[in-house]
């Protein structure tokens, strides 16, 4: 070392502060296992301490988005299946219900035919009673006036006859 900083070298010192520092390029072999041991004693903390929780719960939330991914793909087929056969059973019930009030239609049809085969059955009785009672009627008139003109000619007769 220099004595007062002036600069004055004393024996067996190096003339400067580098030469005084080792080597760097010069590997010391318990340096170089120290920081080895280290560096993997580090890893190893590391790695079981601090990442595998993170890693377990990277999994795990990976896990849960594939079953939910999952879920809402059966979730998706299902509605979807059930559409189809809501949709295939819309189409039979649209299907009935066209067939059952043709069937309807056709009912009522029939029955307003043999309503009205019947009201004209019954109008053509009624006619037929109707024209029956009338011939009745103009016989029977026909008969009585014939029995007064029968009685008036005879009246008619006598009176000319006592006149006469």
């Amino acid at each position: 070392m220099s004595i007062g900083g002036a600069g004055i070298l004393l024996a067996g010192e190096p003339k400067s502060f580098m030469d005084a520092l080792p080597d760097p390029m010069k590997v010391d072999p318990a340096t170089l296992l120290f920081v080895m041991v280290l560096v993997t004693s580090l890893f190893v903390f590391l790695k079981y301490v601090f990442f595998k929780p993170i890693i377990q719960v990277m999994d795990d939330r990976e896990t849960a988005i594939q079953s939910g991914a999952s879920r809402r793909a059966e979730a998706t087929a299902l509605v979807e299946q059930r559409q189809a056969d809501y949709a295939a059973r819309l189409k039979e019930l649209r299907a009935q219900a066209f067939e059952h009030r043709k069937s309807l239609s056709a009912a009522a049809s029939r029955e307003k035919e043999a309503l009205l085969e019947k009201a004209r059955a019954e109008s053509a009785q009624n006619r037929e009673r109707a024209l029956a009672e009338l011939r009745a009627t103009q016989e029977s008139a026909k008969a009585d006036l014939m029995a007064q003109v029968e009685a008036l000619s005879e009246s008619m007769v006598s009176h000319l006859l006592r006149r006469a």
